[in-house]
């Protein structure tokens, strides 16, 4: 795969991909508690306030990106959001005009959040600088248009690079428990054990 140094990149407006809009969740006294995310102005946990259940108010699907207007030290982040949720009258909801998957909005997400740094407290996202809005994408052999298809296996590639060393202690682990005939169990003193297959009735604990 192409290294993303190597890509030619080129300025697009926001609208052109997305339909921009804003979150309808504007008291939040009168928000009970539920099982639907309600993702807010945050810099962090994906933007996740509370989990609510909300009347009168539509809720929004998932797989699309939220955009921080404001908030403190919040705004101009974008997080990819995959559940249906709430959203707070702070957050603007990006929802793609074409087919876009997990990773290639993780990766527009990423492009978007480089430019936080324009915004603030004192210079929000409004809908007027949302129109205006660019943001740098890689582009395909053409020149014109974005490479879809590079950011999607990017994003996938980089997606594998943080899970291969959690999986591989994990497979290590389970490679153990099966020698050992048992699962690991953790005892009173600090140390692991293990609770063999014939022994349920009787555990065996680490001296």
């Amino acid at each position: 795969m192409t290294k993303i140094e190597d890509k030619n990149w080129k300025d697009f407006y926001l609208y052109e991909f997305f339909h921009c809009v804003k979150g309808n969740q504007n008291n939040m006294a009168s928000l009970l508690p539920g099982n639907v995310p309600l993702v807010s102005a945050k810099k962090c946990d994906n933007g996740y306030k509370g989990f609510v259940t909300s009347y009168g108010k539509k809720y929004f699907e998932g797989c699309i990106i939220t955009l921080n207007n404001d908030g403190d030290g919040g705004a101009g982040i974008a997080y990819y959001q995959p559940y249906k949720m709430a959203l707070d009258s702070h957050v603007t909801a990006l929802i793609p005009k074409r087919n876009m998957g997990k990773h290639l909005l993780l990766f527009i997400a990423v492009c978007i959040t480089k430019q936080r740094n324009r915004f603030g407290h004192g210079y929000s996202l409004n809908s007027n600088r949302l129109r205006s809005f660019k943001l740098m994408l890689p582009l395909d052999q053409t020149g014109f248009v974005p490479d879809w298809q590079f950011m999607e296996e990017y994003m996938k590639q980089k997606e594998q690079d943080i899970l291969k060393p959690t999986i591989e202690k994990l497979c290590k682990q389970l490679i153990i428990n099966d020698i050992l005939g048992g699962v690991s169990v953790y005892t009173p003193n600090g140390k692991n054990s293990y609770l063999a297959n014939n022994s349920l009735s009787k555990p065996q604990v680490a001296a």
